[in-house]
């Protein structure tokens, strides 16, 4: 099946484009061997010549890492940690650097004579056996000071924005919200007795994803200090021991976490060391320090909040789920709490000092409130329950998670074995079919793969590439033709049944995605499916709606969204949730009214007609809206939404909740900490 003649040159042509783009290599060192079907599949082996990095641990592979990482950044490579465990004696920096402009932009009210070069720093480690470990060597220097703590490695993008008075930036300073679409996958860290050592810092912006790590920290400071969040998000991670398992700090981006573990800190699981923006949501996670607190609001004056939904919390006897020093924005749902005396410092006590259900739980600080059925209080909502038993945390973890499949697991199969090519310019259709038939994880290469008509999914299909930005299917438009919104080339359709479970993972799906089955997982593939039908259902994973509206209607069966990102959108409102049921949203990042140009000032969500509906976290930088609000709810029942919050108040309202002739206001001068509409008596459970 052909693509559309009458597009087929330009696209053609479009598709030569992205590939000068995205493949402008640096120079490779001298003996890299292209050959080497690793390099093929777009990953750059560490261990392998010019690098030679010692998997075995005996060597220091410190500067041999650091090449590879700084090579493959800069050829649009993966790189790639085989099974094996690598010393390190000094910081790994992950840059995503600048570069000077021949004239000065202005972004963000700042004036920049450098651009960030568009960079992404991909970290895998192999599927196969145990995971690789990058290990601090034992004699590293500088690592033994928790009043200075140091990474071991870091993620991070240097700031473009010009120093005061000169026409540069000051060198070494981050700046995360640049920080696009780097991943850190399925590699642990060991940073054991180096009291301070950090292993992983990496605040990331739209698209940066950290997955399926973990840090021992015995002795050490801590496992990780920030992670990403908006259209991204972190999955599957843990720390164990350590004096906190993460930190937080005010350069945190929307920071969501589902499916973690923090267990065996001397002080807490979560410790914030600075204000923050924005709050933390973390979502099926177990947290379980050796201390009296999971959760340290106690260093500062002024915390944004912290928000748990289905974990499984253990504390010393006596101890708070969250300490702090006075009354914080603190939202916990179907949480199981074993050994705290209280959800906070000033909460109720609970029943029992067994187990405890903590079926809702919200406090708020005196810039915020809670909207119950029509009634605004600042009083604490507290429902517990005393239970015999909690459900273990891996299945509430698998509530929320589901892994997704690595290149070289067995079974995988690969589309470059059946014909296809994904130069830009060839229909891999009929190859992606004959891999797609062939088994069950079908692995797609670097490359952009241009594809026609109608790709079906089996049951159990799993299609997944490197990431969203290394593997397209289909051409990433530019921003002039996707306002213009053609037609799509080709569409992937889902088996329409309710127990079906394919996936779509960290590709650059360009072409429509019709969703039919009810139990599948969409990581990290862009936008929301066109379309979602049948039995449609399940769990769809940093999604990103950015410059096109989004309506999201009909929808009957469960779905849920992580790290959902809408913004920059021109038409009112930006997204729109219509007639849906059973939908749950785990962190709404916004924008609106931001665009220089204009014409994005408008309300970034409306929930209409809708029943069973949730958000928890709903932050972001919205201005000019004058009368609109940042969330609107129409004629709809059983909604609850908990943390909703501009970051600067003006005279916009946060929420506007109408049924039939009843309206009601909340001001943006006043945080959402909880809304709750008509929420049925007996739903304590997320679905």
């Amino acid at each position: 099946m052909s693509i559309r003649k009458n597009s087929r040159a330009a696209y053609s042509f479009a598709a030569l484009t992205i590939l000068m783009l995205n493949f402008a290599y640096g120079e490779l060192p001298h003996g890299f061997d292209r050959s080497d079907p690793a390099y093929k599949l777009g990953l750059l082996d560490v261990t392998k010549f010019p690098y030679t990095a010692d998997p075995t641990g005996e060597q220091d592979s410190t500067d041999a890492i650091q090449r590879a990482i700084n090579d493959a950044r800069d050829n649009w490579l993966v790189c790639y940690f085989p099974e094996g465990t690598y010393l390190i004696s000094d910081t790994i920096s992950c840059e995503q650097q600048v570069e000077k402009l021949d004239r000065p932009r202005t972004s963000d009210g700042r004036t920049q004579h450098y651009w960030d070069r568009p960079h992404r720093i991909i970290l895998f480690g192999s599927g196969k056996g145990e995971r690789p470990v990058i290990k601090l060597a034992e004699s590293a220097k500088g690592f033994d000071d928790p009043n200075q703590p140091k990474h071991a490695i870091k993620i991070w993008a240097q700031t473009r924005h010009d120093a005061p008075g000169i026409q540069e930036p000051n060198w070494g300073e981050e700046q995360p919200n640049i920080a696009f679409n780097h991943y850190f996958k399925g590699i642990d860290i060991d940073i054991r007795g180096h009291s301070g050592a950090i292993g992983l810092r990496f605040s990331g912006a739209q698209g940066s994803s950290l997955l399926d790590c973990t840090v021992h920290a015995e002795g050490a400071f801590a496992g990780f200090s920030d992670c990403p969040g908006q259209g991204g998000g972190t999955y599957n991670i843990e720390t164990i021991g350590g004096r906190y398992g993460i930190t937080i700090d005010s350069i945190s981006r929307f920071p969501l976490l589902v499916g973690c573990r923090f267990v065996k800190q001397s002080v807490a699981s979560i410790g914030y060391h600075t204000s923050t923006q924005v709050p933390t949501l973390l979502v099926g996670c177990q947290l379980a320090p050796d201390s009296p607190m999971a959760v340290d609001l106690t260093r500062r004056s002024s915390y944004a909040g912290v928000n748990l939904v289905d974990c499984r919390i253990t504390t010393n006897a006596g101890g708070f789920v969250v300490k702090a020093n006075k009354t914080e924005n603190v939202h916990l749902k179907n949480c199981f709490v074993r050994g705290a005396k209280a959800v906070t410092t000033d909460g109720s006590e609970f029943p029992s000092s067994e187990w405890t259900q903590v079926k809702q739980f919200s406090s708020t600080n005196r810039r915020g409130v809670h909207l119950i059925n029509g009634t605004m209080s600042t009083d604490p909502v507290q429902r517990y329950e005393s239970i015999a038993d909690a459900p273990a945390g891996e299945a509430l973890c698998a509530k929320h998670y589901r892994a997704v499949p690595y290149l070289d697991q067995d079974g995988v199969v690969n589309v470059k074995d059946f014909g296809a090519k994904g130069d830009g310019m060839t229909d891999d259709t009929e190859a992606f079919r004959k891999a797609i038939a062939a088994g069950n994880h079908v692995f797609v290469p670097r490359g952009t793969f241009l594809l026609s008509g109608e790709i079906h999914l089996r049951e159990r299909t799993h299609l997944f590439g490197l990431t969203s930005t290394h593997t397209n299917l289909g051409h990433r438009l530019a921003r002039a033709e996707r306002q213009q919104q053609p037609a799509a080339d080709f569409s992937i359709i889902t088996p329409d049944q309710a127990d079906a479970s394919p996936g779509l993972s960290h590709l650059g799906i360009h072409g429509n995605v019709d969703w039919r089955s009810g139990k599948g997982t969409m990581m990290l593939a862009g936008r929301f499916p066109q379309s979602i039908s049948g039995n449609g259902g399940g769990r769809f994973y940093g999604i990103r709606g950015i410059g096109r509206q989004n309506i999201i209607e009909g929808l009957r069966n469960p779905v849920s969204l992580y790290a959902l990102n809408i913004e920059r959108v021109g038409k009112n409102p930006q997204s729109l949730f219509k007639d849906c049921q059973h939908l749950r949203v785990y962190y709404f990042k916004v924008e609106a009214g931001t665009l220089n140009r204009g014409g994005d000032a408008n309300t970034p969500s409306r929930i209409e007609s809708c029943q069973d509906f949730r958000i928890h976290c709903m932050y972001g930088n919205v201005r000019k809206l004058q009368d609109r609000p940042m969330l609107e709810v129409v004629n709809s029942g059983d909604v609850v939404v908990s943390q909703l919050k501009a970051f600067q108040p003006s005279t916009f309202p946060h929420l506007v909740v109408t049924h039939d002739s009843e309206r009601i206001t909340v001001p943006s001068t006043k945080t959402v900490a909880l809304l709750v509409r008509d929420e049925l008596e007996n739903d304590d459970t997320e679905k």
